[in-house]
């Protein structure tokens, strides 16, 4: 979880990490400055790459899912 924290380059808002249906999971929510949506998603796929390249040090990772807060939702970004 620090390798990926640390990694992130963002202020950290909450973490987990959780084993479903037998896979690792870390969640890392996190906030990127206000700008445009493309500007502010585009931001937030750099942090989760940083993040990844982070994590792959001490530990294989899959699939990455990136979600954004929107009106009291969580919409899948790309």
């Amino acid at each position: 979880m620090e390798a990926a924290r640390s990694s992130l380059g963002r202020h950290v808002d909450a973490t987990d990490i959780a084993i479903v249906a037998g896979t690792p999971r870390i969640l890392l929510r996190f906030t990127v400055p206000a700008a445009s949506a493309v500007e502010e998603d585009a931001a937030a796929w750099s942090a989760v790459r940083n993040a990844r390249a982070g994590v792959e040090i001490v530990a294989g990772t899959g699939r990455i899912r990136l979600l954004r807060r929107r009106r009291g939702s969580w919409l899948v970004v790309g």
